[in-house]
């Protein structure tokens, strides 16, 4: 079953009630993350602010060292992040109850210029007492919310695969 602590829970019920009072008059916020280049394949990444730092390579086959996601995994995997950021929200606030949680995305990349993705497909696997119905509202609800998943719409076409309890429920 996945948890959450009281605190985490009385936050977020109180910032999402203020951000659906306030939605019409907030302003939008910067997020700033500074990277540097290393050896070879190697980078590092920090958000302003913080001591968090992270690190990007590519794969030995690649001649990195993995010594940190490429780009490209990073890129598709802050989809997921960012989802199950809303996920949460959105269970907490709904009360629902929620085993397993789980996602695999896919991308499918054009080697020919211009460079990009042309197609990421996500697949959610969710365990849960819940309402067929009720997952599903959760589901587009987070998707909805997502801002990497809502940028990526604009780029490629985004396809997302719901499946609760082993069983598909939806598609969007």
């Amino acid at each position: 079953m996945i948890k959450f602590e009281e605190g985490v829970i009385e936050r977020t019920r109180r910032t999402m009630a203020y951000v659906k009072e306030h939605e019409p008059e907030l302003t939008p916020r910067t997020i700033t993350v500074k990277l540097e280049k290393n050896d070879n394949f190697l980078s590092t990444a920090s958000r302003e602010g913080s001591d968090l730092v992270w690190y990007s390579d590519e794969s030995k086959e690649r001649g990195g060292e993995e010594k940190g996601a490429s780009p490209l995994s990073y890129l598709l995997s802050s989809m997921g992040f960012c989802q199950f950021v809303h996920y949460a929200e959105h269970s907490i606030v709904d009360g629902l109850k929620l085993d397993s949680l789980q996602m695999k995305v896919s991308g499918k990349i054009s080697m020919q210029p211009p460079r990009r993705f042309t197609e990421i497909t996500y697949e959610v696997s969710i365990a849960s007492p819940e309402s067929a119905e009720a997952i599903k509202s959760l589901a587009r609800k987070a998707a909805d919310d997502c801002y990497v998943t809502n940028t990526l719409k604009r780029a490629c076409t985004v396809t997302g695969i719901i499946m609760h309890n082993g069983a598909k429920i939806d598609q969007h």
